[in-house]
């Protein structure tokens, strides 16, 4: 089943907060990110998972997010905090819920099933979203079954230092070599579902020029947004999946021409001395719509 991106929220920059700690979950509500990751997996040690759910849940419940989406990345199912933390961060309102270590269809299918009695049982309307974290090989392997597996999954993120660790590599680079791979198979898989391809984080948070050669990579692997693990990098990842004014200018261009061309009866023309067909056009359209949607102000009517 093939979903519109039109329905989806706007996700250029996916902002991971540790949740258990209340300083930077309040910081977050200005870092003008997309969607804020609360995250309830990596940061947050065993002692502190109850404390740290205890406070997702009274942000959620509070609010005021800045026009942020609020999201949390909750510990993977076959943990011991993995229900809890579904039960909590749906019943207190999350927008999504990102499923680390996603490897099964199944256990998506399963997490649907338990998000929509939680959301019963608390009187929620059935709009959770799910955002399914691929970071294993197994991940991978699956990632086209994932995105099918439930009309609540909305991206494919990929996680490229745990890919990389369990596929014994030396390194975490995820511009070369088998992470890169990986990183292509994963938006053509988000792609062929229907769903948004999220690109992997960039982890040397003073790096802002490689932080930028990254994310232009990620949005010509064909990315929708990117996963940020500091306040710096969320400004850069909007900047990146944002057209350019020229983008747009093209786009506007290629529009006009193409009502232009119909109204003569010709489904291929030119613009700029390139033939524009189709399909040309119809990816076109997305710039347009996608400029939209991050509040761009068109000087033409597409």
């Amino acid at each position: 089943m093939t979903r519109s991106g039109d329905a989806r929220p706007l996700r250029r920059s996916l902002f991971f907060v540790p949740a258990g700690e209340a300083r930077k979950l309040e910081r977050a509500r200005s870092a003008g990110a997309d969607t804020l990751l609360l995250d309830l997996e990596d940061s947050v040690a065993p002692p502190e998972k109850e404390a740290a759910r205890a406070l997702a849940a009274g942000f959620l419940s509070a609010g005021a997010f800045g026009g942020a989406e609020a999201a949390v990345r909750v510990n993977p199912p076959g943990t011991p905090w993995f229900d809890e933390d579904l039960e909590a961060v749906v019943s207190a309102g999350a927008a999504a819920v990102m499923l680390p270590k996603a490897e099964s269809a199944a256990v998506l299918s399963e997490t649907t099933t338990r998000i929509a009695a939680i959301e019963a049982r608390a009187g929620r309307p059935p709009a959770t979203r799910l955002l399914a974290l691929v970071e294993t090989a197994a991940g991978l392997v699956h990632a086209a079954s994932l995105a099918a597996a439930s009309p609540r999954v909305d991206a494919l993120c990929f996680g490229h230092a745990d890919f990389s660790r369990d596929m014994g590599l030396a390194t975490a680079d995820a511009a070369t070599g088998v992470v890169l791979h990986a990183r292509c198979t994963l938006a053509i898989a988000a792609r062929a579902g229907g769903v948004a391809p999220i690109d992997t984080v960039y982890l040397d948070v003073r790096d802002e020029a490689g932080f930028r050669r990254d994310a232009e990579l990620g949005v010509r692997l064909g990315f929708e947004g990117k996963l940020c693990i500091h306040p710096s990098q969320v400004a850069l990842a909007n900047a990146a999946h944002t057209p350019s004014e020229g983008a747009v200018a093209y786009a506007l261009r290629v529009l006009a021409a193409e009502r232009e061309a119909s109204a003569a009866g010709r489904g291929v023309f030119t613009v700029d001395g390139k033939m524009v067909d189709a399909p040309l056009v119809a990816s076109q359209r997305r710039v347009i719509e996608r400029a939209r949607r991050a509040g761009m102000d068109l000087a033409e009517e597409a």
